[in-house]
């Protein structure tokens, strides 16, 4: 018999697999799972790690069924806004940067929030003050704006009249002045500008956040947008070259991006692209952007925004059209990811999702954010089979829903807000997506906010007494058990991986991850607080906390602060 190379024992092995919920031995041989409970015993050898959980929880690798690594490691490296929140703290660090960075042309970074500002957005003056002489592009922290200086308009040839281009809005004050504020489609104005960053930055950053992913216990996930989009640079070669040089320690499936004005001749391009990447990383499904979002009202929606009685938002691709897409990259075999945030933007997903199957075709089709389901569409989106890709950690009463968004709902808006527990109750499958760098990529927090509605204690962006005390709409909290499992089995289903990864079963990869206590056995209160003390993908740690460092083979290009041991603090 071939002998472990570890044994797990000694503590509660949640296992996700419905047939043996719960063990207490897990034996890894090979990089899969070998033996279970009394059977593990068996496979020590001399060489074997012995590791006694004395009471901690092993649990499969979380998987992430909607990220955004490039763009996350990308401001991990540049003037990182993410872990503050105040206008002051934002002034320092973009200050320390940009006299800590004199030789960058220009400065870049995200990670702000809108309700630290006056009415909710930025204006250029804080940042004219703080860089005159070079042109400045900072990202909105759920990347569907930026904030730029007078030098960057003027580049830009960004006036107080130009014109909005399709799908933005060049935000304008009382006098129709330009503010800095650019919002979806109108930030790309300034980006085309900024010069690509080159191969290596672009590999250290993929590598800094996958380091930081996995210190997490993120051990697969699905990146929402593999492409020339959202102002980044295409990923999809630097997966393969990460890959080829045994680099990529992740397994990440790639969401290949829609551009919106080019037509279907793309599927080509997308189906070379997929047969070329089926190893750790595959390509094998398609993101269409199909709305923005409430906070700049791009969001579509069923009604006008409160107080805006002619404003239904944006639907970035119409309806008729996003039905015809849908249905040719289905018959192509693609599994579609869909944005969609306001309840029109869901209605004409789930209509678009209404598929007629086919022999030997098990579709992934998900529809991401879901802020806001019309009732009359829950029972169509559980007979579309489609997958409700949540991002729980949007679910609670924090600073930036209650000043910039809960505004411009009505009431009956605010009542299917992030309504996950009746998506679960009525059939709809759950998966547990970050959309990191937009929120923390931290499974702990979002099963916290997902069981609680309330926000983690240690979130810098949600500190208030509301925020950790008042849930939104407690009814649509979910068990801890529904929680776990989306952030398991759920987003390995998404991920089209369940078959090898997301649940500790004989055979199956072992990316596991072990945990400094047990979430069945914390209070609710506490689920935010449980921290990773152990990382495995494919049998080999990429995470330790007691190395104080992530293993992963590239661990010393990157001293971002988060890749300490204790990444939410």
């Amino acid at each position: 018999m071939t002998h472990a190379d570890w044994i797990f024992h000694g503590g509660p092995v949640h296992t996700m697999d419905p047939s043996r919920p719960l063990t207490d031995a897990v034996a890894v041989a090979g990089g899969r799972i070998v033996a279970l409970g009394e059977d593990a015993a068996a496979w020590r050898g001399p060489a074997t790690e012995y590791l006694d959980l004395a009471g901690k929880a092993l649990l499969p690798g979380f998987q992430d069924a909607h990220v955004h690594p490039l763009a996350g490691g990308m401001q991990m490296l540049g003037c990182d806004l993410s872990g503050v929140h105040s206008l002051a703290e934002y002034r320092s660090l973009i200050a320390d940067f940009a006299r800590t960075h004199p030789r960058d042309g220009w400065i870049q970074g995200a990670g702000w929030y809108g309700d630290v500002f006056d009415g909710g957005f930025p204006h250029r003056t804080v940042l004219d003050e703080l860089v005159p002489d070079r042109p400045v592009f900072l990202i909105s922290h759920d990347g569907h704006g930026a904030w730029v200086n007078s030098r960057a308009l003027e580049l830009a040839g960004i006036t107080d009249g130009t014109p909005n281009p399709d799908g933005g809005i060049i935000a304008r004050d009382g006098t129709g002045a330009a503010t800095g504020m650019l919002i979806e489609h109108a930030a790309g104005l300034v980006s085309a500008l900024i010069p690509e960053p080159d191969e290596q930055h672009i590999r250290r950053a993929l590598l800094t956040a996958q380091s930081y992913l996995h210190s997490l216990g993120v051990t697969a996930w699905q990146d929402a947008a593999v492409g020339q989009a959202l102002g980044m640079p295409d990923s999809y070669r630097h997966y393969l070259a990460l890959e080829a040089d045994g680099l990529l320690t992740a397994t990440v499936t790639g969401a290949l991006w829609w551009e919106r004005d080019r037509g279907l001749e793309q599927i080509e391009m997308f189906k070379t692209r997929r047969e070329a990447a089926r190893g750790r990383f595959r390509a094998t499904a398609v993101k269409i952007m199909v709305d923005g979002v409430c906070e700049n009202l791009t969001a579509a929606m069923t009604r006008p925004y409160k107080g805006h009685p002619h404003e239904l938002g944006m639907s970035l691709i119409q309806p008729d059209e996003l039905v015809r897409i849908a249905r040719a990259v289905d018959a192509e075999g693609f599994d579609l990811h869909l944005h969609a945030v306001g309840d029109q933007a869901v209605r004409d997903c789930v209509t678009a999702l209404d598929l007629p199957g086919r022999p030997g075709w098990d579709p992934r089709h998900q529809i991401a954010h879901l802020d806001l389901v019309d009732p009359s569409d829950v029972a169509r989106f559980a007979a579309s089979g489609a997958i409700a890709n949540i991002q729980p950690l949007w679910a609670r009463r924090d600073p930036v829903l209650v000043e910039t968004k809960l505004p411009y709902l009505d009431e009956a808006h605010q009542q299917v807000h992030f309504a996950f527990e009746t998506l679960r109750r009525a059939g709809v499958e759950l998966a547990i997506g970050s959309d990191w760098p937009v929120s923390s990529p931290d499974p702990l927090w979002g099963i916290h906010t997902a069981v609680n509605r309330t926000a983690p204690p240690a979130d810098p962006h949600a500190r208030d007494a509301r925020s950790q005390n008042e849930p939104l709409l407690p009814g649509e909290a979910i068990t801890l058990a529904a929680a776990l499992a989306a952030q398991t089995t759920g987003a390995a289903r998404a991920n089209r991986l369940e078959t090898e990864r997301g649940a500790i079963r004989e055979g199956m990869a072992a990316d596991l991850v072990v945990l400094d206590a047990d979430p069945y056995a914390a209070e609710a209160a506490a689920l935010g607080g449980i921290g990773v003390e152990l990382t495995l993908a494919g049998g080999t740690a990429v995470y330790s906390r007691a190395n104080d460092a992530a293993l992963s083979t590239h661990a010393a290009l990157s001293t971002h602060p988060a890749l300490s041991t204790n990444p939410a603090q």
